[in-house]
């Protein structure tokens, strides 16, 4: 199932035009939903709500040097979240899911 998972994401990735490496672990133990959070490096992604993600899932960049460079949750159907750094998380109506994490986080 981890394969299939993991191939999802990549399929996801270069769907989006983004060759960036990606990777994921479990959330804490004190998540009572056992909710996955990605780890995300620079890079423009593409999800599905419902089948990749759900609303509240938390989504983590990083720069390619491991440094964070913003986060934040799935919002549901027409929401979104960003931040000063450049992070994006974007829920449209269609359940489409589209992330930004940033190359290069700094404020704006």
């Amino acid at each position: 199932m981890r394969t299939t998972f993991l191939s999802l994401l990549t399929a996801a990735a270069v769907a989006a035009g983004c060759g960036a490496a990606q990777h994921h672990s479990m959330a804490p133990a004190s998540d009572p939903a056992g909710a996955r959070v990605f780890h995300l490096q620079p890079g423009h992604y593409t999800f599905h709500l419902g089948r990749d993600v759900r609303v509240g899932q938390r989504i983590v960049c990083v720069t390619r040097g491991g440094r964070m460079a913003g986060g934040g949750g799935v919002e549901q159907r027409g929401q979104g979240v960003g931040s000063s750094t450049g992070f994006e998380v974007t829920t449209f109506r269609n359940g489409r899911v589209q992330v930004v994490c940033p190359a290069h986080p700094g404020n704006a």
